[in-house]
């Protein structure tokens, strides 16, 4: 067997397609060909960058063949190893081969296997969505190129306006270059064929290595797996438009990421062009380029854009891929991005280990998937606690702030209220009243899709089938029902909405009992009637309510059990961040949002810590929390978590900085190191951030979850062990019409979350 037919032989045996008679990186061969852009059953996109490393002298020496036939890929030396971009893979299973005459006059070789999938995707997440809207035009990049007259997909006309030239499933659009330059406090376009000649005159410069250069970036642009992606770097001189500049590159990535929430059936937008770029992520991108970091992004790792955590990770996998083949490998990665491009970066370092190397999560929360629990709550408790208020003005629930007391979360008697628009509301209102729908509404559905697809073209029935909610949007992993309905995990059998208050003796036995025996529960999904926020703000005709719930004799509300095999799968896809895997530095940067009623509280920070602690204690190590008092001051924090954490990744262990802390409105440091948030997650005195910090809770920490919040069904025990096994302590004694009452509110049982708290899913 010939060097090349034995190297060829051991890669098809690897897929199972021949047999061979040793390994084909077996240690005499001396040579090793490796793929540096993806894992080899991942590529994309037709090319991969590859290296080949040997005992000795390897460049000028190398031979390779492609599927049996020669090719001359452009290689370059990389120290002991030379590397370059192979292309010409075909779809499916690709065979490369590289043979080398090593210094004894030896020829020896090796081969790998290489499946290629289309640029446009997919790669693992399975038959992409439709109807799909590309959006390329309204970031400046055009419509995209034709690819079917089916009349799949977006409609492409000849002119704004003209005839209808054919459809696009794919939403490509060819690669572009763009240059724009800083002015210390935007970025605008450049005229890189004049400006480096006669720049403008507000044109900043940055000092990268030691040198100053003109502060000009030049942004590729194009499309990934049917999403915008750009990839920016420093461009401090004139070059050519096809390849980038590395001199000032320091070799580091880092890739952008946003939040929002998002329902699919769409492109989304890139950030750099028509305004893209917004507040704090302007004054952070720039002075992340500044210092010589290549930051890549795409429009399908922005969660407003779709909340489908398996197709982010695998567009963030092919976007990295192809900053690789254009520019090279970088020493590491670094994942930045607030809201819903944190939770990204925690479920990527889960999921996909080797994609980020280290995280900045800012505001963020352990995964979208369990915050569905209390989004689900809040409309009820607030719907409940509407109507007592209307019922008697003297009722303790027309008090704002005592809502807090069955929520958790924080309520105020000043705040602006936007259902009201008078003082006094609560963060189930100002941060989540808005979110209910889209989780949970399958006909309603947000007005600019149709807006948008009017402009573009689209038949009026365009979104007719669609169905309105996360699991419907993730239809491939959830599955359907016969009526085309997602199943939901949405669940509060057994959830006593209040219980700690009544514990602790805030709230009566009687208020309690009324609670739970109206507060009801969501409808099924196929019963959901369309949302209107002015006339019913709760969407409280999608609930499951009583009439007589108040009347200890009446019908109590009914409550609605989830779907098991909804709950699994979101484990089972990755959507739950489980806190068993996180191999890699994450700092958790939080500006203190409580007193607004923001969405993004603090205990989410808690959260993600509390359950690493009970799934991989040493993960949690990897772990540091950093609030900052003032929201402005997120852009510097996240400046010098970017720092640190280069000096982590740089010389392989933590350095002084890694660690918790927290500041106040001025930058300066309150509390650090491991005391700092004691008090939240033991037993322990309050910390110094701690107590600077108050952290509030939820309506199922109340009605006693722990603050993992990762149950989406608790186990249930009968009302009657409940009340002998101390649930009720002694504090509480039930007489018994009202144990009579409490029978009847929960005749499943009421949740013991003892067994849902050891960093496991959930019991059924």
């Amino acid at each position: 067997m010939n060097h090349w037919t034995r190297a060829a032989a051991c890669a098809l045996a690897a897929i199972g397609l021949t047999g061979c008679g040793g390994a084909a990186h077996a240690p005499h061969s001396r040579v090793h060909l490796a793929v540096l852009s993806s894992a080899p059953e991942m590529v994309s996109g037709g090319d991969a960058r590859v290296a080949v490393s040997a005992a000795g002298e390897v460049h000028g020496k190398l031979t390779f063949r492609l599927n049996g036939q020669p090719i001359d890929p452009p290689m370059q030396a990389q120290g002991e190893r030379v590397e370059g971009v192979v292309s010409g893979l075909a779809e499916g299973k690709n065979l490369l081969e590289v043979a080398y005459l090593n210094d004894s006059g030896r020829t020896v070789s090796d081969a790998l296997v290489l499946t290629n999938h289309p640029s446009g995707g997919p790669v693992f997440t399975g038959a992409q969505q439709q109807p799909f809207v590309c959006r390329t035009q309204e970031s400046g990049l055009g419509q995209p190129l034709v690819d079917n007259q089916d009349g799949i997909g977006h409609p492409v006309f000849d002119q704004p306006g003209g005839r209808l030239v054919g459809h696009s499933k794919s939403c490509a659009i060819k690669t572009q270059i763009h240059y724009f330059y800083f002015n210390g406090e935007s970025f605008k376009p450049f005229d890189a064929a004049r400006g480096y000649g006669a720049p403008p005159a507000d044109l900043k410069t940055v000092t990268v290595a030691g040198a100053s250069v003109p502060y000009v970036v030049r942004v590729e642009a194009g499309t990934i797996n049917r999403f915008v992606y750009t990839i920016a770097m420093l461009a401090p001189s004139a070059q050519r438009a096809d390849t980038f500049d590395t001199a000032s590159w320091n070799r580091k990535l880092v890739y952008w990421l946003r939040g929002g929430v998002g329902l699919g059936h769409q492109q989304g937008t890139a950030i750099w062009f028509n305004g893209g770029l917004r507040g704090a992520e302007r004054q952070i991108i720039s002075g992340i380029l500044a210092q010589g970091y290549a930051v890549a992004s795409s429009s399908g790792n922005e969660t407003g854009v779709h909340y489908n955590m398996r197709l982010a990770e695998e567009t963030a996998m092919m976007t990295k891929e192809r900053f690789i083949e254009a520019v090279g490998r970088p020493a590491f990665t670094i994942g930045i991005g607030g809201s819903g491009g944190a939770v990204q970066q925690y479920l990527f370092a889960q999921n996909r280990p080797g994609l980020l190397d280290a995280g900045i999560p800012v505001q963020s929360y352990p995964d979208m998937v369990t915050q569905t629990i209390p989004v689900a709550d809040c409309p009820l408790l607030e719907q409940y606690f509407n109507e007592e208020a209307a019922r008697d003005p003297a009722s303790m629930w027309a008090v704002w702030s005592r809502r807090r007391l069955v929520e958790g979360m924080n309520g105020s008697d000043t705040v602006l209220n936007p259902v009201t628009d008078k003082p006094g509301s609560t963060e189930c209102i100002n941060g989540w009243q808005g979110a209910v729908p889209t989780v949970l509404n399958p006909v309603y559905k947000d007005p600019r899709y149709e807006l948008v697809a009017k402009n573009y073209g689209y038949p009026a029935d365009v979104f007719a089938a669609v169905k309105w909610t996360h699991w419907n949007d993730l239809a491939n992993i959830y599955g359907a029902k016969a009526d085309g309905h997602a199943p939901s995990p949405i669940d509060n059998v057994g959830v006593q909405y209040g219980l700690g208050a009544l514990l602790a003796g805030q709230i009566g036995k009687e208020e309690f009992l009324r609670l739970n025996a109206c507060v009801g529960s969501w409808k099924e999904p196929s019963q959901f009637a369309q949302w209107d926020a002015a006339a019913d703000p709760f969407d409280a005709r999608n609930m499951q309510r009583s009439a007589g719930c108040r009347d200890p004799g009446g019908l109590p509300a009914p409550r609605r059990a989830g779907d098991i095999g909804a709950m699994r799968a979101a484990y089972a896809s990755g959507h739950v961040f489980t806190g068993q895997r996180l191999d890699i530095p994450m700092i958790d940067v939080r500006p203190y949002l409580e007193p607004a009623l923001n969405m993004h509280n603090a205990r989410q920070a808690f959260s993600v810590r509390a359950r690493l602690l009970d799934a991989n204690r040493a993960a949690a190590a990897r772990q540091v929390i950093w609030f900052t008092a003032a929201q402005a001051d997120q852009g510097a924090r996240a400046l010098e978590a970017l720092a640190v954490l280069d000096s982590y990744l740089t010389t392989r262990r933590a350095p002084e900085g890694f660690s918790d802390k927290c500041f106040d409105a001025g930058g300066a440091v309150i509390g650090v190191g491991p005391s700092a948030w004691d008090g939240i997650l033991n037993r322990a005195p309050q910390g110094a951030c701690s107590a600077a910090f108050p952290v509030y809770s939820s309506p199922r920490m109340v009605a006693g979850d722990s603050i993992k919040g990762d149950i989406f069904k608790c186990r249930l025990k009968p009302v009657a062990t409940a009340l002998r096994d101390g649930t009720y302590a002694d504090t509480v004694r039930f007489s018994a019409g009202e144990r009579e009452w409490l029978e009847r509110i929960f005749p499943q049982g009421v949740c013991d979350y003892r067994f849902g708290d050891q960093g496991r899913p959930p019991r059924w």
